[in-house]
Protein backbone atom coordinates (compact mmCIF):
# COMPACT_ATOMS: atom_id res chain seq x y z
CA UNK A 1 0.00 0.00 0.00
CA UNK A 2 1.33 3.41 -0.83
CA UNK A 3 1.76 5.85 2.02
CA UNK A 4 0.00 9.24 2.23
CA UNK A 5 1.12 11.93 -0.14
CA UNK A 6 2.88 14.87 1.41
CA UNK A 7 3.15 18.40 0.10
CA UNK A 8 0.56 20.97 -0.91
CA UNK A 9 -2.46 18.71 -0.36
CA UNK A 10 -1.50 18.03 3.24
CA UNK A 11 -0.95 21.73 3.93
CA UNK A 12 -4.38 22.61 2.57
CA UNK A 13 -5.99 19.90 4.74
CA UNK A 14 -4.28 21.26 7.83
CA UNK A 15 -5.44 24.81 7.02
CA UNK A 16 -9.04 23.64 6.57
CA UNK A 17 -8.93 21.75 9.86
CA UNK A 18 -7.54 24.75 11.77
CA UNK A 19 -10.15 26.98 10.19
CA UNK A 20 -12.95 24.65 11.26
CA UNK A 21 -11.60 24.51 14.81
CA UNK A 22 -11.37 28.29 14.93
CA UNK A 23 -14.94 28.66 13.76
CA UNK A 24 -16.12 26.15 16.31
CA UNK A 25 -14.30 27.89 19.13
CA UNK A 26 -15.68 31.25 18.01
CA UNK A 27 -19.21 29.85 18.06
CA UNK A 28 -18.66 28.51 21.55
CA UNK A 29 -17.42 31.89 22.71
CA UNK A 30 -20.43 33.73 21.37
CA UNK A 31 -23.23 31.26 22.13
CA UNK A 32 -22.11 29.40 25.26
CA UNK A 33 -23.35 29.76 28.84
CA UNK A 34 -22.08 32.72 30.89
CA UNK A 35 -19.14 32.16 33.25
CA UNK A 36 -20.10 29.85 36.09
CA UNK A 37 -22.52 27.77 34.03
CA UNK A 38 -26.31 27.98 33.71
CA UNK A 39 -28.39 29.18 36.67
CA UNK A 40 -30.27 26.32 38.36
CA UNK A 41 -33.86 27.33 39.12
CA UNK A 42 -35.42 23.87 38.86
CA UNK A 43 -36.47 21.88 41.94
CA UNK A 44 -35.20 18.31 42.38
CA UNK A 45 -37.13 15.63 40.49
CA UNK A 46 -37.60 12.03 41.65
CA UNK A 47 -36.18 9.95 38.80
CA UNK A 48 -35.90 6.48 40.31
CA UNK A 49 -37.11 4.45 43.27
CA UNK A 50 -36.53 1.00 44.71
CA UNK A 51 -39.07 -0.53 45.05
CA UNK A 52 -40.29 0.92 41.77
CA UNK A 53 -43.61 2.70 41.57
CA UNK A 54 -46.51 0.20 41.58
CA UNK A 55 -44.24 -2.79 41.95
CA UNK A 56 -45.61 -5.84 43.78
CA UNK A 57 -42.53 -7.73 44.99
CA UNK A 58 -41.12 -5.61 47.81
CA UNK A 59 -39.52 -7.54 50.66
CA UNK A 60 -40.70 -6.81 54.22
CA UNK A 61 -37.21 -5.83 55.43
CA UNK A 62 -35.88 -3.98 52.40
CA UNK A 63 -34.91 -0.32 52.49
CA UNK A 64 -36.73 2.21 50.32
CA UNK A 65 -34.39 4.19 48.06
CA UNK A 66 -35.33 7.43 46.33
CA UNK A 67 -33.03 8.91 43.69
CA UNK A 68 -33.33 12.51 42.49
CA UNK A 69 -31.82 14.25 39.47
CA UNK A 70 -29.51 16.48 41.52
CA UNK A 71 -27.79 16.78 44.89
CA UNK A 72 -30.15 17.61 47.76
CA UNK A 73 -29.54 20.16 50.51
CA UNK A 74 -28.05 18.12 53.39
CA UNK A 75 -29.26 20.68 55.95
CA UNK A 76 -32.78 19.31 55.48
CA UNK A 77 -31.93 16.05 57.19
CA UNK A 78 -32.99 17.37 60.60
CA UNK A 79 -36.54 17.94 59.33
CA UNK A 80 -36.74 15.20 56.71
CA UNK A 81 -39.56 13.49 58.65
CA UNK A 82 -41.75 16.49 57.75
CA UNK A 83 -40.93 16.23 54.04
CA UNK A 84 -41.28 12.50 53.40
CA UNK A 85 -44.26 10.47 54.63
CA UNK A 86 -44.53 6.68 54.64
CA UNK A 87 -48.05 5.25 54.92
CA UNK A 88 -49.16 3.25 56.74
CA UNK A 89 -46.99 4.32 59.68
CA UNK A 90 -45.89 0.77 60.68
CA UNK A 91 -42.98 0.19 61.10
CA UNK A 92 -40.88 3.27 61.82
CA UNK A 93 -38.17 4.23 59.33
CA UNK A 94 -34.66 5.62 59.81
CA UNK A 95 -34.05 8.18 57.07
CA UNK A 96 -30.62 9.08 55.69
CA UNK A 97 -29.50 11.37 52.86
CA UNK A 98 -26.44 11.07 50.61
CA UNK A 99 -26.08 13.59 47.75
CA UNK A 100 -29.03 12.86 45.44
CA UNK A 101 -30.24 9.77 47.33
CA UNK A 102 -32.59 9.32 50.27
CA UNK A 103 -32.76 5.95 52.00
CA UNK A 104 -35.57 4.90 54.34
CA UNK A 105 -34.55 1.85 56.36
CA UNK A 106 -37.38 0.07 58.22
CA UNK A 107 -36.74 -0.58 61.91
CA UNK A 108 -38.98 -3.67 61.69
CA UNK A 109 -40.75 -5.69 59.04
CA UNK A 110 -43.22 -3.98 56.73
CA UNK A 111 -46.70 -5.54 56.77
CA UNK A 112 -47.11 -8.45 54.39
CA UNK A 113 -49.92 -7.96 51.86
CA UNK A 114 -50.17 -4.20 52.43
CA UNK A 115 -49.64 -1.46 49.84
CA UNK A 116 -47.26 1.23 51.05
CA UNK A 117 -47.41 4.86 49.95
CA UNK A 118 -44.26 7.04 50.05
CA UNK A 119 -44.94 10.74 49.50
CA UNK A 120 -42.38 13.49 48.94
CA UNK A 121 -44.13 16.66 50.11
CA UNK A 122 -43.55 20.17 48.72
CA UNK A 123 -40.48 21.81 50.22
CA UNK A 124 -37.71 19.29 49.48
CA UNK A 125 -34.84 21.45 48.19
CA UNK A 126 -31.63 21.00 46.24
CA UNK A 127 -28.34 22.56 47.35
CA UNK A 128 -29.24 25.80 45.50
CA UNK A 129 -32.44 26.18 47.52
CA UNK A 130 -34.89 25.22 44.75
CA UNK A 131 -37.75 23.37 46.47
CA UNK A 132 -40.46 21.08 45.19
CA UNK A 133 -43.91 22.65 44.93
CA UNK A 134 -46.05 19.58 44.23
CA UNK A 135 -46.25 16.25 46.10
CA UNK A 136 -44.93 13.08 44.45
CA UNK A 137 -46.08 9.62 45.56
CA UNK A 138 -44.92 6.10 44.75
CA UNK A 139 -46.85 2.93 45.64
CA UNK A 140 -45.62 -0.62 46.15
CA UNK A 141 -47.01 -3.74 47.79
CA UNK A 142 -45.20 -6.09 50.15
CA UNK A 143 -45.24 -9.86 49.92
CA UNK A 144 -44.62 -11.43 46.53
CA UNK A 145 -47.46 -11.03 44.06
CA UNK A 146 -49.88 -9.04 46.24
CA UNK A 147 -51.64 -6.47 44.06
CA UNK A 148 -51.84 -2.74 44.70
CA UNK A 149 -54.94 -2.12 46.84
CA UNK A 150 -57.71 -0.46 44.83
CA UNK A 151 -59.00 2.33 47.06
CA UNK A 152 -59.09 6.12 47.12
CA UNK A 153 -59.71 8.56 50.00
CA UNK A 154 -60.28 12.24 49.23
CA UNK A 155 -60.77 14.97 51.80
CA UNK A 156 -61.41 18.70 51.57
CA UNK A 157 -60.47 20.63 54.70
CA UNK A 158 -61.74 24.18 55.24
CA UNK A 159 -61.46 26.67 58.06
CA UNK A 160 -64.20 29.29 58.13
CA UNK A 161 -65.05 28.33 54.50
CA UNK A 162 -61.43 29.02 53.40
CA UNK A 163 -59.15 26.13 52.30
CA UNK A 164 -57.03 25.05 55.26
CA UNK A 165 -53.62 25.02 53.59
CA UNK A 166 -51.23 22.63 55.33
CA UNK A 167 -53.95 21.08 57.49
CA UNK A 168 -53.23 17.60 58.88
CA UNK A 169 -55.33 14.57 58.03
CA UNK A 170 -55.19 11.29 59.94
CA UNK A 171 -56.79 7.92 59.18
CA UNK A 172 -56.71 5.44 62.06
CA UNK A 173 -57.61 1.81 61.37
CA UNK A 174 -59.67 0.69 64.35
CA UNK A 175 -58.86 -3.00 63.78
CA UNK A 176 -55.12 -3.01 63.11
CA UNK A 177 -54.27 0.34 64.85
CA UNK A 178 -51.91 1.46 62.08
CA UNK A 179 -52.52 4.88 60.59
CA UNK A 180 -52.16 7.01 57.47
CA UNK A 181 -51.11 10.66 57.64
CA UNK A 182 -51.20 13.40 55.01
CA UNK A 183 -50.93 17.19 54.66
CA UNK A 184 -53.48 19.28 52.73
CA UNK A 185 -52.28 21.07 49.60
CA UNK A 186 -52.74 24.73 48.61
CA UNK A 187 -56.45 24.04 47.98
CA UNK A 188 -56.97 22.37 51.36
CA UNK A 189 -57.29 18.98 49.65
CA UNK A 190 -55.92 15.56 50.50
CA UNK A 191 -55.82 12.49 48.28
CA UNK A 192 -54.58 9.05 49.37
CA UNK A 193 -54.56 6.05 47.10
CA UNK A 194 -54.27 2.35 48.03
CA UNK A 195 -55.43 2.69 51.66
CA UNK A 196 -55.86 -0.81 53.12
CA UNK A 197 -59.40 -2.11 53.48
CA UNK A 198 -60.94 -1.84 56.93
CA UNK A 199 -62.80 0.49 59.34
CA UNK A 200 -61.36 3.98 59.89
CA UNK A 201 -61.72 7.06 62.04
CA UNK A 202 -60.67 10.19 60.09
CA UNK A 203 -59.63 13.43 61.80
CA UNK A 204 -58.68 16.80 60.32
CA UNK A 205 -56.96 19.64 62.18
CA UNK A 206 -54.53 22.49 61.69
CA UNK A 207 -51.31 23.17 63.54
CA UNK A 208 -50.49 26.86 63.87
CA UNK A 209 -47.22 28.42 65.00
CA UNK A 210 -48.83 30.73 67.50
CA UNK A 211 -48.11 31.50 71.15
CA UNK A 212 -48.48 28.69 73.65
CA UNK A 213 -52.10 28.35 74.65
CA UNK A 214 -53.74 28.13 71.23
CA UNK A 215 -55.93 25.07 70.98
CA UNK A 216 -57.52 23.16 68.15
CA UNK A 217 -61.28 22.78 68.38
CA UNK A 218 -63.49 20.65 66.20
CA UNK A 219 -66.76 21.63 64.60
CA UNK A 220 -69.20 18.96 63.35
CA UNK A 221 -67.55 17.34 60.37
CA UNK A 222 -63.95 17.58 61.60
CA UNK A 223 -64.09 13.84 62.29
CA UNK A 224 -65.97 10.96 60.69
CA UNK A 225 -65.92 7.17 60.42
CA UNK A 226 -66.12 4.92 57.39
CA UNK A 227 -65.24 1.46 56.08
CA UNK A 228 -63.23 0.66 52.95
CA UNK A 229 -63.64 -2.67 51.19
CA UNK A 230 -64.37 -4.36 47.84
CA UNK A 231 -67.91 -2.97 47.96
CA UNK A 232 -66.84 0.56 48.87
CA UNK A 233 -63.41 1.44 47.59
CA UNK A 234 -63.67 5.24 47.80
CA UNK A 235 -64.45 7.80 50.48
CA UNK A 236 -64.92 11.54 49.92
CA UNK A 237 -65.64 14.03 52.71
CA UNK A 238 -65.39 17.70 53.69
CA UNK A 239 -64.05 18.63 57.12
CA UNK A 240 -64.77 22.01 58.69
CA UNK A 241 -62.32 23.01 61.38
CA UNK A 242 -61.90 26.08 63.57
CA UNK A 243 -59.24 27.42 65.90
CA UNK A 244 -60.14 28.92 69.25
CA UNK A 245 -57.80 31.45 70.83
CA UNK A 246 -57.05 30.83 74.51
CA UNK A 247 -54.39 33.54 74.95
CA UNK A 248 -54.92 37.28 75.52
CA UNK A 249 -53.47 39.81 73.04
CA UNK A 250 -49.67 39.89 72.97
CA UNK A 251 -47.63 42.85 71.70
CA UNK A 252 -45.56 41.67 68.72
CA UNK A 253 -44.15 44.85 67.14
CA UNK A 254 -43.57 48.42 68.32
CA UNK A 255 -42.70 51.05 65.68
CA UNK A 256 -41.70 54.61 66.66
CA UNK A 257 -43.40 57.12 64.36
CA UNK A 258 -42.04 60.30 66.00
CA UNK A 259 -40.75 61.34 69.39
CA UNK A 260 -44.11 60.86 71.11
CA UNK A 261 -46.08 58.49 68.87
CA UNK A 262 -45.66 54.72 68.59
CA UNK A 263 -47.52 52.11 66.59
CA UNK A 264 -48.32 48.92 68.52
CA UNK A 265 -49.11 45.66 66.67
CA UNK A 266 -50.68 42.75 68.58
CA UNK A 267 -50.91 39.09 67.58
CA UNK A 268 -54.66 38.96 66.86
CA UNK A 269 -57.67 41.13 66.06
CA UNK A 270 -59.00 43.47 68.71
CA UNK A 271 -62.66 43.69 69.58
CA UNK A 272 -64.77 46.39 67.95
CA UNK A 273 -63.46 49.43 66.07
CA UNK A 274 -63.00 52.00 68.82
CA UNK A 275 -59.66 52.69 70.48
CA UNK A 276 -59.22 51.73 74.13
CA UNK A 277 -58.89 54.54 76.68
CA UNK A 278 -55.38 55.80 77.60
CA UNK A 279 -55.81 54.20 81.03
CA UNK A 280 -55.50 50.75 79.39
CA UNK A 281 -52.07 51.53 77.93
CA UNK A 282 -48.96 51.59 80.09
CA UNK A 283 -45.66 53.09 78.96
CA UNK A 284 -42.48 52.63 80.94
CA UNK A 285 -38.97 54.05 80.80
CA UNK A 286 -36.34 51.35 81.22
CA UNK A 287 -32.55 51.18 81.46
CA UNK A 288 -30.21 53.22 79.29
CA UNK A 289 -28.55 51.62 76.28
CA UNK A 290 -25.22 52.28 77.98
CA UNK A 291 -26.30 50.10 80.93
CA UNK A 292 -27.47 47.06 78.94
CA UNK A 293 -25.89 47.61 75.51
CA UNK A 294 -27.48 48.77 72.24
CA UNK A 295 -28.01 45.33 70.71
CA UNK A 296 -29.31 43.40 73.70
CA UNK A 297 -32.37 41.19 73.15
CA UNK A 298 -35.42 42.88 74.72
CA UNK A 299 -36.62 39.69 76.42
CA UNK A 300 -33.27 39.34 78.18
CA UNK A 301 -33.80 42.55 80.19
CA UNK A 302 -35.32 41.71 83.60
CA UNK A 303 -38.92 42.91 83.90
CA UNK A 304 -38.25 45.11 86.93
CA UNK A 305 -35.53 46.94 84.98
CA UNK A 306 -37.92 47.57 82.08
CA UNK A 307 -40.20 49.48 84.49
CA UNK A 308 -37.91 52.13 85.96
CA UNK A 309 -40.47 54.96 85.57
CA UNK A 310 -43.92 55.26 84.02
CA UNK A 311 -44.74 57.62 81.14
CA UNK A 312 -48.18 59.30 80.92
CA UNK A 313 -50.26 58.45 77.83
CA UNK A 314 -52.09 61.38 76.25
CA UNK A 315 -54.08 59.66 73.50
CA UNK A 316 -54.79 56.31 71.85
CA UNK A 317 -56.04 55.81 68.28
CA UNK A 318 -57.12 52.70 66.40
CA UNK A 319 -54.74 52.07 63.46
CA UNK A 320 -56.13 48.77 62.16
CA UNK A 321 -57.80 45.49 63.19
CA UNK A 322 -54.79 44.53 65.31
CA UNK A 323 -52.89 47.79 65.76
CA UNK A 324 -53.00 50.97 67.86
CA UNK A 325 -51.24 54.33 67.76
CA UNK A 326 -50.25 55.49 71.23
CA UNK A 327 -49.33 59.12 71.89
CA UNK A 328 -47.08 59.73 74.89
CA UNK A 329 -47.50 62.96 76.85
CA UNK A 330 -43.72 63.55 76.72
CA UNK A 331 -41.00 62.60 74.22
CA UNK A 332 -39.44 59.18 74.42
CA UNK A 333 -35.71 59.08 75.14
CA UNK A 334 -33.68 57.57 72.29
CA UNK A 335 -30.95 56.56 74.72
CA UNK A 336 -33.16 54.42 76.93
CA UNK A 337 -35.16 51.23 76.53
CA UNK A 338 -38.93 51.52 76.96
CA UNK A 339 -41.79 49.06 77.49
CA UNK A 340 -45.41 49.17 76.36
CA UNK A 341 -48.19 47.10 77.95
CA UNK A 342 -51.90 46.69 77.25
CA UNK A 343 -54.06 46.16 80.32
CA UNK A 344 -57.70 45.17 79.75
CA UNK A 345 -57.63 45.58 75.96
CA UNK A 346 -59.73 42.72 74.54
CA UNK A 347 -59.37 40.63 71.39
CA UNK A 348 -62.31 39.38 69.33
CA UNK A 349 -62.62 36.36 71.65
CA UNK A 350 -63.07 38.74 74.61
CA UNK A 351 -59.76 37.81 76.19
CA UNK A 352 -58.19 40.79 77.98
CA UNK A 353 -54.52 41.72 77.62
CA UNK A 354 -52.30 41.58 80.69
CA UNK A 355 -49.02 43.36 81.54
CA UNK A 356 -47.14 40.11 80.87
CA UNK A 357 -47.97 40.45 77.15
CA UNK A 358 -46.04 43.71 76.83
CA UNK A 359 -42.84 44.32 74.87
CA UNK A 360 -39.59 46.25 75.41
CA UNK A 361 -38.37 48.51 72.58
CA UNK A 362 -35.90 51.27 71.72
CA UNK A 363 -37.35 54.50 70.25
CA UNK A 364 -35.90 55.13 66.80
CA UNK A 365 -37.51 58.24 65.37
CA UNK A 366 -36.34 60.95 62.93
CA UNK A 367 -36.09 64.61 63.92
CA UNK A 368 -35.90 66.27 67.32
CA UNK A 369 -37.85 65.45 70.46
CA UNK A 370 -41.07 67.50 70.54
CA UNK A 371 -42.44 68.50 73.92
CA UNK A 372 -46.11 69.36 74.56
CA UNK A 373 -47.06 73.02 74.96
CA UNK A 374 -48.57 72.44 78.41
CA UNK A 375 -46.85 70.87 81.42
CA UNK A 376 -47.74 67.24 81.94
CA UNK A 377 -48.42 65.84 85.41
CA UNK A 378 -46.44 62.64 85.93
CA UNK A 379 -48.38 59.72 87.35
CA UNK A 380 -47.39 58.25 90.64
CA UNK A 381 -45.30 55.11 90.17
CA UNK A 382 -46.45 51.96 91.89
CA UNK A 383 -44.49 48.74 91.61
CA UNK A 384 -46.09 45.84 89.74
CA UNK A 385 -47.08 42.84 91.87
Amino acid sequence: MRGPRRGLGAAVAVAILLGALGAGLGACASEGFPPGGPVDNAPPVLVESDPADRSVKAQPDQAIRLVFDEVLDPRQLRRIDDLILVNPDTPDFDISMDDERIVLAPTGAMIDGITYMVTVLPGLADRNGNATTEPRTILFSVGGETRITLSLVRARIVRDSVPAVGARYLLENTETEFAYRMVADSQGQVEMEAVAYGPYVATAWQELSRPEGWQITEEPGARDTFVLGPGRRAHDATYRISVRDTTPPLVEVVETIDSRRIRVEVDDRLVGEAAPPPSEIRLWVGPSTEEVGPEVRPDSIPLDRQRVRSVPVAEVERAGPSSLEVVAAVPLDRDRWHRVELVGVENVDRLAATPAGGLAFRPRYPGPAVWPSEPVPWPEWTPEP
